[in-house]
């Protein structure tokens, strides 16, 4: 979190692409003063129930999984809106105890295309520290929103393709199989093209590999997490019960054979 302060992102700049070479001391000494003349001129620049916060920009340089200033990008995010307000005085929702989970799901969802709309993506911590709730609640709002909406929330770990969540690597897949084509899909899920396409190839490396290794080799073979090939092969059966596996295949195999041996001693 301390990676997360514009201060920072200036200072960074300073000792890393402006050229400074009078050495941090300095810099962080003009970084410091230049803050405060821009709150000295613009006190009222942010407008009511907004704030400032970094999240992690979109378009970063690699997969590395770390953070560091270059990745940053200023967003606003608007506190409460006047229908998340409705929300928590709804009778109906107050009576089934669920407004304040509803005014919580509404809001959080609404924060990450917020901030996608702006060039960066928020992570679940994000969410927790502005929420006061637990990372676990966050996830699962936002992960209860998807399933009743049919609609990928851009979070980092589904937009950077980091941490366990596989959901919108399924729903990729899920589409293709429902015959929605790469570009098709890319543009309904707020997702590059590249992307896509990489979750549809690692999908048919695995479906080419169920058919000649056993399923414990896949990950390995495959180079993909265990979880990830494990969600492919549970849509493998879905959409193509009759494609053959090979542990199928090599039990069918030796039970055919068992049956040959044995043959000859029953019928003695």
């Amino acid at each position: 979190m301390q990676k997360r302060d514009v201060g920072e992102v200036l200072l960074h700049r300073f000792l890393n692409e402006y050229g400074y070479n009078h050495g941090p001391v300095i810099a962080k000494a003009i970084v410091q003063d230049i803050l405060e003349t821009i709150q000295a001129f613009y006190p009222d620049r942010l407008p009511p129930k907004t704030i400032n916060w970094l999240a992690v920009r979109i378009a970063r340089k690699g997969q590395r999984k770390g953070l560091d200033a270059r990745d940053l990008v200023a967003v606003r995010l608007v506190v409460i809106t006047e229908e998340e307000m409705i929300l928590l005085t709804n009778k109906k929702l107050r009576a089934a105890r669920q407004a304040r989970e509803t005014f919580n799901r509404q809001r959080l969802v609404r924060w990450c295309f917020e901030a996608y709309e702006q060039g960066g993506v928020l992570m679940i911590l994000d969410m927790a520290i502005l929420t006061g709730l637990s990372e676990r609640t966050v996830r699962r709002l936002i992960h209860s929103y998807e399933e009743k909406h049919d609609r990928v929330v851009p979070v980092r770990g589904t937009v950077h393709d980091l941490g366990p969540t596989v959901t919108h690597k399924v729903e990729v897949v899920r589409r293709w199989l429902r015959h929605e084509s790469p570009a098709d899909i890319a543009k309904s899920l707020n997702y590059s093209q590249e992307s896509v396409d990489r979750y549809l190839d690692d999908f048919q490396r695995v479906r080419l590999l169920v058919q000649h290794f056993p399923l414990l080799d896949i990950p390995a073979l495959a180079n993909i997490s265990a979880s990830v090939v494990g969600q492919y092969v549970a849509l493998l059966r879905e959409y193509e019960p009759t494609l053959p596996f090979y542990q199928q295949e090599k039990t069918s195999r030796k039970t055919t054979n068992h049956d040959e041996k044995e043959a000859p001693l029953s019928t003695k």
